[in-house]
């Protein structure tokens, strides 16, 4: 009887534990920017100086206009200032290290000082048509992808190398460091690469061609894909959709997540504004 009652035990243990797991994510506008705002596509939290930036394309995705510009947003979702950087073309993915802030734009790695706003270099990016996203790593590498040329470029101590190419970067876009790997989002998924061992490795096949991403905790990643959808992804690769603003015709570009604030900023692109939710679990 004993021996019945352990091997009861060891089958209903886990079903409660992974009951009483098994968390749901909600999201709840907090605020909208959109005053002066033109096509967003990417909004970062700067935690030491506790603004957001937003990069505005202002326009064509792929037009060299110099109609770009990057905002500061204050934590409410007021404009702190609008042309906080100008000069730029089709501004979008936005990352930072140390006192620089990092932009892609259309063929060039565009750098900033994160102090002034002034634009410090432009580095021409060989062969590159689209790029995307930027992310930097702890050493103060900047990955870059190319959605259009299927690569993931590195700039480091000062040469812009070909980090990642091939079928597998089709469509590549969003890009994250975090756990020691670089996390891509592409036409096929959610990829990782080692950043150690060089190993590329499909983490999740559930989100295609996915736009930005985030974590949320030390377990869970935020997705998001251009078209209007936001999913939670657990750290088995299943993903929950928690947000879709298509028939709002908002798009969902590349998004950020503030976790001291559960705040998740989501760039609306055509929508022409800045989104706030609050992330709250159930």
């Amino acid at each position: 009887m004993r021996s019945f009652l352990i091997f009861l035990l060891t089958l209903i243990v886990p079903f409660f534990q992974g009951f009483a797991q098994h968390t749901s994510f909600h999201l709840t506008l907090k605020w909208s920017a959109s005053a002066g705002i033109r096509t967003p596509e990417s909004a970062l939290f700067d935690p030491e100086k506790k603004f957001i930036y937003v990069s505005n394309i202002n326009g064509d995705a792929t037009a060299k206009d110099g109609n770009g510009f990057i905002s500061l947003l204050d934590m409410n979702g007021h404009i702190h200032q609008l042309h906080w950087t100008d000069g730029l073309n089709a501004p979008k993915g936005l990352a930072f290290f140390g006192n620089k802030l990092y932009v892609a734009d259309i063929d060039q790695l565009v750098i900033i000082d994160r102090n002034t706003g002034k634009i410090i270099d432009r580095i021409t990016v060989p062969g590159a048509s689209f790029l995307n996203d930027v992310a930097t790593d702890e050493h103060g590498n900047v990955y870059v992808s190319d959605t259009r040329q299927a690569k993931v470029f590195r700039y480091a101590n000062g040469r812009m190398t070909t980090f990642l190419e091939g079928d597998q970067m089709q469509g590549a876009n969003g890009l994250f460091v975090w756990k020691g790997k670089l996390w891509i989002l592409t036409h096929h998924g959610l990829f990782t690469d080692d950043l150690n061992t060089h190993r590329l490795e499909l983490f999740s096949d559930e989100v295609k061609d996915g736009d930005g991403i985030w974590n949320i905790n030390d377990q869970d990643l935020i997705v998001s894909q251009w078209v209007g959808n936001v999913y939670v992804m657990d750290n088995k690769g299943h993903a929950t959709k928690i947000l879709d603003t298509r028939d709002q015709h908002k798009n969902t570009a590349d998004i950020s997540y503030i976790p001291s604030m559960h705040l998740l900023l989501v760039p609306t692109f055509m929508g022409n504004s800045v989104d706030a939710y609050v992330l709250s679990t159930q």
